[in-house]
């Protein structure tokens, strides 16, 4: 998936130019070292109109003992509006700035520190708003795009507001990125029941129990709204998802079956796959990009089902103990059906756990 998007020197290409801009408003070097030996470095930066915003590194080594901070500063004409902390593990450790943007009276900025990569909205005023999201990411005007846990999806977050879209086959994405556009899509939806007919509406292919598999493990972060939104970089350190994507589920359901079961359930899958797209019917029509998701996983899950392993360079921790046992909390987010699989399958957890971390 992370071979979708650039790496992370070239999503943050604009900085060097806008840090530099930054710079000249000031009137400092890009480092600077202060009486109290502090060295002061602008490391990321923002400028619209007599709007200047920047992250500034202030580090001093007393030592064997280094006391640093990143701060994001923002300023508007002669006055300095805002001052903030930038959340993270440890600013020891780090803090790359890999985008920073006006948006009105606030700035949206993507970092990335010791264990994840976080988008926070800071405004002039109230509490900052930050959303982890995937390693491997990209803008795209007012959209953006992140690697997603779900295999085969890639996340969209609508800017400035932080706020989780209906996510895209990879697909779909890539075309996207290939514009340089991407449309805005749908809100996560808060009616999933909804969601979940009109998916199997779209897959005839596919019924009784097996379509509910394949629309639960497959497609459930169309309808999934998370991560949430906080206030500070522990809160979301603490609410890091507690449970590994299922996605590979109906693989797991194959080599359990007997003969008989795996051919029933092999046909299925490849009758999903052979699904031709169907035209949107509004902003992406959420529903269809499920089914054309949930198509292209199968293709992929058929051919591991023939193979009896997952593809080349893929594994799974699905059923890792932590996982499971976070996962049992998680029954009000799938279809019935799904979850009753997974409720057949978990006594032999650790059997299954041998496929998934094949090579």
């Amino acid at each position: 998936m992370g071979a979708l998007f650039p790496e992370w020197e070239e999503v943050g290409e604009e900085q060097p130019a806008a840090i530099a801009a930054v710079c000249a408003r000031l009137g400092v070097e890009r480092e600077w070292l202060t009486e109290d030996d502090y060295i002061h470095a602008i490391v990321g930066g923002a400028v619209e109109g007599e709007r200047v915003a920047w992250v500034e590194k202030v580090e001093k080594d007393d030592g064997g003992w280094v006391d640093v901070d990143y701060f994001l500063r923002m300023r508007v004409g002669a006055t300095q509006v805002r001052e903030w902390t930038v959340d993270t593990y440890n600013p020891y450790f780090g803090c790359e700035v890999g985008h920073l943007r006006w948006w009105d009276d606030a700035v949206v900025m993507v970092y990335r520190e010791k264990h994840h990569t976080i988008v926070c909205r800071v405004g002039s005023e109230g509490a900052p708003q930050l959303r982890t999201v995937g390693f491997a990411w990209t803008v795209l005007n007012e959209v953006l795009l992140c690697e997603s846990r779900a295999q085969g999806l890639v996340e969209r977050i609508h800017l400035p507001a932080l706020r989780p879209m209906a996510p895209l086959p990879a697909e779909l994405a890539d075309r996207s990125m290939a514009m340089g556009a991407c449309p805005v899509g749908q809100p996560i939806t808060k009616e999933p029941a909804v969601l979940q007919r009109q998916i199997a509406a779209g897959l005839p292919a596919a019924a009784g129990p097996i379509a509910e598999l394949l629309i639960g493990a497959l497609a459930y972060r169309f309808w999934e709204p998370r991560p949430p939104l906080f206030a500070t970089y522990q809160e979301a350190y603490a609410d890091d998802h507690p449970w590994n994507t299922p996605c590979w589920l109906p693989f797991y359901l194959y080599c359990a079956s007997s003969a008989a079961e795996r051919a029933v359930l092999l046909a299925q899958l490849e009758a999903v796959a052979a699904r031709a797209p169907e035209a949107f019917a509004g902003e992406d029509d959420t529903a269809e990009l499920a089914c054309r998701h949930i198509a292209a996983r199968c293709a992929e899950l058929a051919a591991a089902c023939r193979a009896g392993r997952l593809p080349d360079g893929e594994s799974c921790y699905f059923w890792v103990d932590w996982s499971q046992e976070a996962f049992a909390g998680a029954e009000a987010l799938f279809p019935a059906g799904m979850w009753a699989v997974w409720q057949a399958l978990r006594p032999r957890a650790r059997e299954l756990r041998a496929f998934g971390e094949r090579r």
